[in-house]
């Protein structure tokens, strides 16, 4: 397994403040291509290359859009147009095969109520936090270049499990993937897997609750939801584990375990996620991404050797973070709500074996700018640019550079750029 190059992160972070350049913090790896031999010798027979095919997945942490972000892009006469919030980062987004993001606001129109709320909300409304928000919210991001939804989060029944059906269809009809969340138990059976460039990816999205809204007796099926629930530390994976297994047994080149967990506004996983974590990874997951504490936390590898003896190094990210939000200081205990990372993996397949692993990892800090209508910024731009591009001023830069070297700090507390 070819694992990330080391990088000198303080060197790094150092030329980033100082200079203010845009600098990757990882350079992702690629198979390297057949090396040339040289003039064959008499009888030899010409070496050939191997079918080696990449595709990227990209990454970003929970959506849930706030009444003031619902009013700043509120049109008038029930339009709506959320597209300047992702202008900035649409670039960086258009380039992945796969772009995924946890949606944690509904999507089922202003007219279905549920528990006597209706319209479009992003706040405390009769004692209950709930998020719906129109659909041209999705348009925008589709525009902006995601793909894919994670539908297992505390937010997913906000409008019952009507509004959740309702939410799947909307967003299926503009082109989006969808996992974690389903219409019948028809789909729940089946496995959640995108077919790209010959590559499998199947994705095993559970939620550690509902927010105390009890899923209906008989549509169980409706959300995956880790069991004896509110569990944030994921104590029994029992059906994550079956569900990684039946992903493999219906031919995943790659598993990807997307799981809601945690506890919020701490930059540190739970032991138990540790532990749940490797034993994700033994069970056949490759890649672990998980959310819901509203910050970054530690990412690392675990390596286990799988049942071929061959040992395979498995990135975890506990937590993405935030990703477009109305969360800000002093209402939540810190401003480090404001931003979350965007991760880069690259995954390969050799189409002669079989073999597939993941052969780059990479990853940015964005910034959620709620004094410019919530515009999503990636600092490593916003440095390599300069200010005046994003309406920001000297101080505002020296206050996102010291928030940028926090968020690295956590990143890598487990050592996962040594790796």
């Amino acid at each position: 397994m070819r694992r990330i190059h080391l990088f000198a992160l303080l060197a790094i972070l150092a030329l980033v403040i100082v200079a203010g350049v845009k600098l990757d913090l990882f350079s992702p790896l690629r198979p390297a291509p057949p090396e040339d031999g040289g003039p064959l010798e008499p009888g030899e027979e010409p070496a050939v290359e191997r079918d080696i095919r990449t595709i990227t997945l990209k990454a970003v942490g929970g959506l849930y859009p706030h009444l003031a972000i619902l009013d700043e892009n509120h049109l008038g006469g029930g339009e709506y147009d959320f597209w300047p919030a992702f202008e900035h980062l649409a670039p960086h987004i258009q380039d992945a095969d796969i772009a995924m993001l946890t949606l944690e606001t509904m999507q089922a129109g202003p007219d279905l109520k549920f528990w006597g709320v209706s319209g479009y909300t992003g706040h405390t409304k009769g004692g209950i936090l709930t998020f719906n928000a129109p659909i041209e919210l999705s348009k925008a991001l589709k525009r902006a270049g995601f793909n894919l939804y994670v539908l297992a989060n505390n937010h997913c029944l906000d409008r019952g499990v009507e509004g959740l059906h309702a939410t799947l269809n909307n967003v299926r009809e503009l082109g989006f993937y969808t996992t974690g969340a389903y219409l019948n138990p028809e789909e729940r059976e089946a496995v959640d897997m995108v077919e790209i460039n010959g590559i499998k990816v199947a994705f095993v999205a559970y939620t550690y609750w509902t927010n105390g809204i009890p899923v209906p007796a008989g549509e169980e099926y409706a959300v995956n939801l880790i069991p004896n629930s509110p569990d944030p530390e994921f104590k029994d994976i029992s059906p994550i584990i079956a569900d990684i297994k039946r992903a493999r047994a219906a031919g995943a080149d790659l598993v990807a375990v997307v799981p809601h967990w945690g506890e919020q506004y701490v930059d540190a996983p739970f032991e138990r996620q540790r532990e749940a974590a490797r034993e994700m990874a033994e069970a056949g997951a490759d890649m672990i991404i998980g959310g819901h504490p509203k910050l970054v936390q530690p990412c690392e590898w675990i390596e286990v050797r799988g049942e071929d003896g061959e040992t395979r190094s498995v990135p975890v990210i506990y937590s993405l973070g935030n990703f477009y939000t109305d969360q800000h200081y002093p209402s939540t205990p810190t401003d480090l709500v404001e931003f979350g990372m965007l991760l880069t993996l690259e995954l390969s397949k050799d189409m002669d074996s079989g073999k597939a692993w993941v052969s780059g990892v990479d990853y940015d800090i964005h910034w959620c700018y709620r004094n410019w209508r919530h515009r999503m910024l990636l600092l490593s731009e916003v440095f390599a640019e300069g200010p005046e591009k994003f309406n920001l001023s000297q101080s505002q830069l020296e206050w996102l550079k010291d928030k940028y070297r926090q968020n690295i700090e956590i990143i890598e507390r487990y050592g996962f750029s040594e790796r």
